[in-house]
């Protein structure tokens, strides 16, 4: 008698048994290597990412340095006149929403004066606006 069966125009063949399936060959170990395009081609990558991350960092970084438009203004400076006093610079030069006890003492950080004395003919550099804490 033969394996299969005949039935109208289709031969019907049974299934092989688990044991006599072939077993798939062993995939051998594959190295990769990518060829000198492929390592221009990635080093090229590596290079564009690397360039991508730095802009991204200094544009969420506020680097007034490195945004173009922005120029250094020229530091607001005054010669003190015989008799005047820092109370009454405060008075004439303080910024708008700076009180005269904040403008003294910003002028004594700014131009590094151990007390609040000072001489005629002396140059005081003066707190702008955006430079007042």
């Amino acid at each position: 008698m033969s394996t299969g069966m005949r039935n109208g125009t289709a031969t019907v063949l049974p299934f092989p048994a688990q044991d006599e399936r072939a077993e798939p060959a062993a995939r051998a170990r594959v190295r990769l290597e990518p060829t000198r395009r492929g390592r221009r081609l990635l080093t090229a990558l590596a290079f564009v990412l690397g360039l991508l991350v730095a802009v991204g960092v200094m544009l969420s970084l506020d680097l007034s340095s490195a945004r173009a438009g922005d120029e250094a203004t020229a530091p607001v400076t005054i010669t003190v006149q015989e008799g005047e006093t820092l109370w009454e610079l405060a008075q004439d030069h303080a910024p708008a929403g700076m009180s005269e006890q904040e403008f003294i003492t910003e002028v004594r950080l700014l131009n590094k004066l151990s007390t609040p004395r000072v001489a005629a003919g002396q140059v005081l550099e003066l707190p702008e606006a955006e430079t007042a804490r």
